[in-house]
């Protein structure tokens, strides 16, 4: 026997009458005189920022190889090499050691190794935290 709600329900569904739905309101957005403005002064501000950072890096690499020629080395490339700089630090350029491994690749070799050596702890104990590392 069917329910009073049921029989409620099938009378609503006789009734039901689709409708077509409305279309979705469009929102446009107005451009007016104040937002390109502000657009130009964002794009402005940005540009200039840029330029300011590009001329900051451009002075400031030139000044970096002003420094290089300016600065008289204590010692030359070779003395780093044959250990005669009496203790201190040795930086090589790039250029340099591109040279040396291209003319001597036996000092090249002791050089890396002896810089390898200052450098990284020693993985001669079977627990240096190097060779651990390797194995995981």
């Amino acid at each position: 026997m069917p329910e009073p709600n049921d029989e409620q329900f099938e009378k609503y569904l006789k009734n039901f009458r689709p409708v077509d739905p409305e279309p979705l309101p469009v929102r446009t957005k107005k451009h007016t005189a104040g937002a390109n403005s502000r657009s130009a002064l964002a794009a402005c501000a940005v540009a200039c920022l840029a330029a300011v950072a590009l001329v900051i890096i451009v002075l400031s690499s030139g000044r970096e190889g002003a420094n290089e020629q300016s600065v008289s080395r204590p010692f030359s490339d070779a003395d780093a090499l044959s250990g005669s700089n009496d203790g201190r630090r040795v930086e090589l350029t790039t250029m340099a050691l591109t040279k040396l491994a291209l003319d001597d690749r036996q000092a090249f070799d002791e050089f890396i190794t002896d810089k390898t050596q200052s450098q990284f702890p020693p993985m001669s104990t079977e627990h240096s935290a190097l060779r651990v590392l390797a194995k995981q």
